[in-house]
């Protein structure tokens, strides 16, 4: 191969991602709430993987599909408030420490490698602090609109929505 070859292909190679091709950075959101009720009480919540519309309203219905209580391989049919429908598969789901790491398993998904962790922690005072923390990237061929800022936004507000309910139904008892 000569050098006028080797260089022209390094230039294909910079030209990429302008073009669009590479969108595969992992894009991430991390957000965190604390909440005055014991962590027994949020992960009754929290680590009911079927139940998640009982807390997130941008979910109008979500039911187990496969599994019939919360444990790893469970699948999850979710009915979003806009009509569509996912499966979320879970992945890990410890109740000892309290985290559960679910992704997509079919369906109208948002985002491609998506892989979304809830841990809670014990405060000193006997209350919650919950971290959410969503990986993904941005789809090969995203919704009009859609870019890297955008996503990550939207993951954002859908997580923090959905703590702030959380905290809403565990501090009430629900």
């Amino acid at each position: 191969m000569n050098r006028r070859t080797v260089v022209t292909m390094f230039a294909a190679l910079l030209a990429l991602p302008a073009l669009g091709v590479a969108q595969d950075k992992e894009l991430s959101t991390t957000q965190t709430i604390h909440i005055k009720a014991s962590p027994e009480e949020v992960w009754a919540l929290a680590g009911d993987f079927g139940g998640v519309a009982r807390w997130l309203s941008t979910i109008e219905s979500s039911r187990l599909v496969l599994k019939s209580k919360s444990e790893e391989g469970a699948i999850r049919e979710l009915l979003r408030m806009n009509g569509t429908r996912v499966q979320e598969k879970l992945l890990e789901y410890d109740p000892g420490r309290m985290t559960l790491t679910y992704t997509y398993a079919d369906g109208k998904v948002i985002a491609k490698d998506y892989f979304a962790t809830m841990t809670l922690k014990p405060t000193n005072d006997g209350e919650t602090d919950v971290l959410w923390v969503g990986r993904f990237k941005l789809l090969d061929n995203p919704p009009e609109g859609q870019d890297e800022a955008a996503l990550i936004a939207l993951y954002a507000g859908i997580y923090q929505k959905g703590l702030a309910m959380l905290k809403t139904k565990a501090e009430a008892g629900e």
